[in-house]
């Protein structure tokens, strides 16, 4: 060993280790978090953050924050269903694929070209060749169309035409993504759409709205001659907000069911009884698109709200979170299963009608024991039910409630005279309701197409995302916010503080600023005397809105003169 070597000396040594367990590992990256568990995310999309945390420290022994795993979350979600960016650019790739796969299919892009260079996506609209031809042959001529918000990375409107089977069950028609729910975007939707199932200017066709301003005017304009019903429940919303109450929910409901003129006047009247300003109000409102007895009879329903379009948005609340083209695939695949389930179901069913008649007729024979029937000849009858007489011609399937001619399917006025004369009820529903007619809205099958791998290159020049930015703050929900009284739960109305010791309403004692120069006489507490003012003055309200109550139940029972229909 030299002078200048480098030595070192050894004065501690201890050869046994002792490693202390701990839970923390900042080399667990979110990462390597999103590939270990993508399946997972895949098959479960809606997998808790909180389950995820308790699955990692059970798999792998380590505390993983809330953070992290959302932020996993969101790698394993773009990998399962793409970049929203990128996706824009294969729109047109898209919509030349659909038309290939799906011969006479209607696939529209729109772009904007103004003052850039590369076009900005705007649009675009889909109707597959099955939903258009399945709607033709074997659905009755109503459409409702409505649109939600998409809540992806780039907000805008999912606009959806539905239409409805030979079950009464939704049937998707057409639908497209566009920036903004208005009259320019509505009158671009339902041009094509009219294009597409062949009812020109809406001739014969009757269709379903919820009296969106923009939805009214592209209305007026594309289909002027269709018959236009507004939903009811909509209707009532507003309708609430400034005549609450069940006394006007009572007459409002039956004038939208009413299915004579007599029983909608009834109604007016009773609503006028309790309210002038309510009664203008209502009757402002052209009775042709809310109540039933000024319906047409071609569509063969007589259905008041747009529960067809709110069923199809509800299913489309796993889509509208996706990216734009992920979006499109999951609603055609969804339709895609839907025509094949109800294809294969309805060919082991048996009866000639779907089940729908079979719940209608349970209802109605067990109705008709409270008819009385007086035959005039085979066919005409007059009928006696519930305090109200009714004419039924069974030749014509005709009945004077007019339920008959609306719906397509016997009342229950008809249903007595059917039965007293032996006959067979089915012979008597309408054929939109059956098993044949079920079939052909369902026997167009959809094809499948291939992976976005094997698109063809469109010669089309690729669109950029639409000039939208996400708004600050908490995204919003998914699920549709109810109205309120809508839900079974009512929330009570917040009563407002009345303060101890100057007795005015809006704050309490600790809040009270007021300047008692005449001090009030403070309640000792507890129940208030039998004799005491306000007492009676609460009793005789109570007393007077049961008078009143009472007076508007005989009013209605005078006025209705012919009974309740079914």
């Amino acid at each position: 060993m030299e002078d200048n070597d480098m030595t070192f000396q050894i004065k501690t040594m201890n050869l046994e280790h002792i490693c202390v367990y701990t839970t923390q590992n900042r080399m667990f990256t979110a990462e390597f978090l999103a590939d270990k568990y993508l399946e997972v995310w895949r098959s479960d999309p809606h997998w808790r953050l909180k389950a995820t945390q308790d699955r990692v420290k059970l798999d792998l022994g380590v505390d993983v924050g809330y953070h992290k795993c959302w932020v996993a979350r969101a790698r394993a979600k773009m990998i399962i269903w793409g970049n929203s960016d990128e996706q824009y650019s294969r729109v047109w790739d898209y919509a030349k694929t659909i038309i290939k796969y799906n011969p006479g299919s209607s696939s529209y892009v729109m772009v904007d070209r103004v003052d850039r260079p590369p076009p900005v996506f705007q649009r675009m609209y889909i109707c597959l060749a099955a939903c258009k031809e399945g709607f033709k042959s074997g659905c009755r001529p109503l459409i409702g169309v409505d649109g939600c918000h998409l809540k992806g990375m780039y907000p805008g409107m999912c606009l959806a035409a539905v239409a409805m089977d030979g079950n009464n069950n939704l049937f998707p028609v057409a639908w497209a993504v566009v920036e903004v729910e208005n009259a320019d975007s509505w009158k671009w939707f339902l041009d094509l759409l009219v294009k597409d199932i062949g009812f020109e200017e809406g001739e014969g066709l009757t269709m379903m709205s919820d009296r969106q301003k923009g939805l009214l005017d592209a209305m007026n304009i594309i289909v002027p001659k269709a018959e236009i019903r507004y939903c009811v429940r909509h209707i009532w919303a507003n309708f609430k907000l400034q005549f609450g109450g069940q006394a006007f929910k009572d007459s409002f409901w039956q004038a939208a069911w009413a299915t004579t003129k007599v029983e909608y006047l009834a109604a007016l009247e009773g609503i006028k009884f309790l309210s002038q300003p309510a009664y203008e109000y209502v009757k402002a409102i052209p009775p042709k698109h809310w109540s039933r007895h000024a319906f047409r009879t071609t569509c063969k329903s007589s259905m008041i709200t747009n529960n067809l379009c709110e069923s199809f948005n509800a299913v489309l609340k796993d889509a509208r979170d996706k990216p734009i083209l992920t979006q499109m695939e999951w609603m055609r695949r969804y339709i895609m299963k839907r025509h094949y389930e109800k294809r294969e179901g309805a060919s082991k069913y048996e009866k000639p009608f779907m089940p729908y008649i079979d719940k209608c007729f349970k209802r109605l024979i067990a109705e008709r024991r409270y008819c009385q029937i007086y035959p005039s000849i085979n066919t005409n009858f007059e009928v006696d039910y519930k305090g109200g007489s009714f004419t039924v011609n069974l030749i014509n399937q005709v009945c004077n409630c007019k339920h008959w001619e609306l719906s397509g399917i016997p009342c229950v006025h008809a249903m007595a005279c059917i039965l007293e004369q032996r006959h067979i009820p089915d012979d008597y529903v309408d054929q939109a309701y059956s098993k044949d007619k079920y079939l052909l809205a369902y026997t167009p099958a959809i094809d499948p197409m291939p992976g976005v791998a094997h698109w063809e290159k469109a010669d089309q020049e690729e669109p950029l995302p639409p000039l939208m930015r996400r708004m600050s703050g908490r995204p919003s929900k998914k699920k549709r916010r109810k109205e309120h009284g809508e839900g079974s739960q009512v929330k009570r109305i917040k009563k407002s503080n009345k303060c101890s010791r100057c007795g005015t309403l809006g704050h309490n004692i600790k809040g009270c600023k007021n300047s008692l120069s005449d001090p009030i006489t403070r309640s000792k507490g507890g129940r208030p005397s039998s004799n005491s003012e306000w007492v009676k003055a609460a009793r005789n309200k109570r007393e007077q809105r049961k008078a009143t109550k009472a007076q508007h139940r005989e009013f209605l029972s005078q006025m209705s003169g012919n009974g309740t229909q079914l």
